[in-house]
């Protein structure tokens, strides 16, 4: 095991911590004797009240330049922070003076910003011990990025596997952050084991300029800046306190069907995989394609799966249709060759055709069926009117198709809803109305569509906050007599597919990197479907 001198170490933090993974549930009353879990009664946004968590402890530290070694005192600053545990996460709320809020424009640069990290470690030494456990916030102009980080030899990086969610933001002279972070370490061993024997330490950056590079640093432990304080043994430690019983969701076990999806867990191409939810066995699918992969769709008799795919990711004329077998080693078989973007394809319920987007009208889209089996153009469904752009098709059991549209109102700003239409294209029904907003990626039963909303009234593709703003979850009804919402957390939670009982959903959620999660009927959160995968960016279950 690597270890540095004990300044080597905090300087690990203090330097190496920023560069990584970067971002910006639901929940049912506990029973009768049961607490309610703590990823349940605290939303992560970054507002807080200490005196709801517990004790809150407070220290003032100096704030000094040179990475925190000084000599000059850039600020004082006023640490407050209280904590406590279930029997399953650790949560954490900070609050803390700085005189002016330092952000950057994350479409820009990475540079000139403020931010905190919680490091932990066994305490037994004067150094961070390898995979010691770290996770970070810092400030954009449109939110906070999170990182969840682990040491690694003398540097700090991503861990494989992404745990905890974290946020903060600034007001009247302070900032205010909060993490919820998991007890156990995940499968790769990067995360730390959080109980009454853990130390840790809390880091403060002030206008730290990846650039130059420069930065001012206060520490909980240690002070003034880093100056002290190097020695582990010396950290404070957790207040931990043995658990209780908690309502906390259950996995259910009797999980059926097959579940396809897309992840960059291995190539940042992204390769195809399944995942039994029964066995639990995740199988890789594709092996190296050389295309950038997306959309991916699997058929109902669970043999084939199609995707759109292009050299890169903004090749976007080179974009074209593709299915492959599910068996690991398949190859692609193009159905589409064209110079337009082809894209989002979804199976028919015999699965002899597939229903896609097809952008021949500049950035709008037209939706447009095909044999599955040669790629042979049956019908544009929604033929080209100027200015409608319609998306994100997929097929109902029942043979109709729910899709996206502007076409019910093209006035500015463009808010796209969701439909449904008979196969042949007619019979259109709109299902949403909700103004302020616009929905994407449905899918259905006979009875509801499930999508996203993004909850802002602009084109997210060109909203630069897209990443930092609430997407929910929400649920309306085939015959357009209403809709609820069943996942708004604050979070981007996107793709809800329903499992072939129609019981369950997976959903994926973004927040520093990206899991696929299951959701009840009603909205709650269950907890990660599949394990040991993150950077999932696409997902479907037939």
């Amino acid at each position: 095991m690597k270890k540095g001198s004990g300044s080597d170490a905090l300087l690990i933090v203090a330097l190496a911590l920023f560069f990584g993974s970067c971002s910006g549930g639901g929940s049912n009353d506990p029973g009768p004797s049961l607490l309610k879990p703590l990823a349940e009664k605290y939303a992560i946004d970054g507002v807080v009240d200490l005196a709801e968590v517990g004790t809150v402890h407070q220290k003032t530290t100096d704030i000094l330049n040179n990475f925190g070694y000084g000599p000059v005192t850039v600020q004082t600053s006023t640490l407050r922070w209280a904590a406590r545990n279930d029997d399953r996460n650790l949560y954490v709320a900070l609050e803390w003076d700085d005189v002016t809020e330092n952000s950057f424009f994350p479409e820009i640069a990475m540079d000139d910003f403020d931010g905190i990290v919680i490091v932990f470690s066994n305490g037994t030494g004067t150094a961070l011990e390898e995979k010691a456990d770290a996770h970070r916030l810092i400030m954009t102009k449109y939110g906070s990025y999170y990182s969840d980080l682990h040491v690694q030899g003398t540097e700090a990086v991503d861990d494989v596997v992404g745990d905890g969610r974290g946020r903060m933001t600034y007001s009247a002279g302070k900032y205010h952050a909060e993490f919820i972070l998991p007890l156990t370490p995940d499968a790769a061993g990067e995360d730390g084991l959080l109980n009454a024997a853990t130390h840790f330490n809390i880091i403060i950056y002030d206008h730290f300029q990846v650039s130059v590079p420069s930065a001012n640093i206060g520490a909980l432990n240690g002070g003034p800046g880093l100056a002290a304080g190097t020695d582990t043994t010396s950290w404070a430690v957790l207040p931990y306190t043995t658990p209780g019983a908690y309502d906390q969701p259950v996995m259910p076990a009797n999980l059926m069907g097959l579940i396809a999806f897309i992840s960059d867990h291995e190539n940042p191409l992204g390769e195809l995989y399944t995942f039994d939810p029964g066995t639990k066995v995740v199988t890789r699918v594709t092996h190296t394609t050389g295309l950038y992969l997306d959309g991916v769709s699997l058929s109902h008799d669970r043999t084939r799966l199609a995707v759109f795919a292009a050299p890169t990711s903004t090749d976007f004329t080179n974009y074209e249709i593709y299915t492959v077998g599910v068996s690991s080693g398949s190859t692609l078989t193009s159905l589409t060759t064209n110079s337009i973007l082809d894209g989002h394809p979804g199976w028919s319920p015999d699965d002899s055709k597939i229903v896609y987007a097809s952008f021949r009208d500049g950035w709008n889209a037209s939706i447009v069926t095909m044999t599955s089996a040669t790629g042979l153009e049956l019908q544009n469904l929604t033929p080209l009117v100027p200015g409608i752009n319609e998306n994100d098709p997929d097929w109902l059991p029942d043979g109709r198709i729910v899709f996206k549209t502007n076409r019910f109102d093209l006035t500015l700003p463009i808010e796209m809803r969701i439909a449904v239409m008979k196969p042949d294209g007619t019979m259109v029904t709109q299902l949403t109305t909700t103004t302020g907003s616009s929905d994407h990626d449905p899918t259905a039963t006979d009875t509801v569509a499930v999508f996203e909303r993004f909850t802002r009234d602009t084109d997210y593709a060109a909203d630069q906050s897209f990443l930092y703003s609430a997407w929910n979850i929400v649920e309306a009804r085939i015959d357009g007599s209403g809709e609820r919402t069943l996942m708004a957390d604050g979070w981007v939670n996107w793709l809800p597919v329903h499992d072939p009982t129609g019981q369950y959903l997976v959903y994926l959620k973004t927040g520093g990197y990206t899991d696929a999660r299951l959701m009840n009927k009603d909205g709650r959160d269950l907890g990660r479907l599949i394990p040991g995968m993150t950077k999932i960016r696409y997902i479907d279950w037939k």
